[in-house]
């Protein structure tokens, strides 16, 4: 079992720590609006984007960075590409040395034109910066129809290691 801080409380990210939770692991989902997690806290389900997939009581809900963040096997970042720099940056106070960070965002940083692995690995140099993405919906993942993604990894132990914690009968990952 893993211990997974999924930075993000949207669609995606709320999707995968589903999976994460489903898979055994010890989840923590983080979103920045403490009005947001007051509202999955009453109603532990994303009502206006995954309407009807509940969110397990086992899951911790917070807007603590540093709860979600401190002394976690992986982290998973989930928020939109814009926002990657700015959490990247106010989580690195937290995250150890190698610590492994799953980014699950789509696009690249329009200022820089940077791929979002880079975004993080510069504003948190002592992270070990990844990547899980696919054709995949949160919608579909957040009610168990089957899916696929890809990892990538500088090295092929660590893209293997993200494949088991997000491997399910209906979550496929390749590296």
């Amino acid at each position: 079992m893993a211990k997974t801080g999924v930075i993000g409380a949207g669609s995606w990210g709320t999707a995968l720590a589903l999976v994460l939770h489903n898979n055994g692991h010890e989840v923590t989902l983080w979103s920045h609006s403490a009005a947001s997690v007051e509202s999955l806290l009453k109603n532990r389900e994303l009502k206006d984007k995954l309407p009807g997939v509940k969110i397990p009581e086992a899951i911790q809900i917070t807007n603590d960075l540093q709860q979600a963040v401190k002394n976690m096997d992986m982290l998973v970042l989930a928020v939109p590409s814009a926002c990657i720099r700015s959490t990247a940056h106010n989580m690195a106070p937290c995250v150890a040395d190698g610590q492994l960070i799953v980014c699950v965002s789509k696009g690249i940083e329009d200022s820089t034109l940077m791929i979002l692995t880079d975004v993080i690995e510069q504003e948190i140099p002592q992270c070990q910066a990844t990547v899980l993405s696919g054709p995949s919906h949160a919608e579909e993942v957040g009610r168990r129809i089957p899916t696929t993604c890809v990892t990538g990894a500088k090295s092929k132990k660590t893209a293997e290691y993200i494949q088991t914690i997000f491997m399910s009968p209906v979550f496929r990952v390749y590296t």
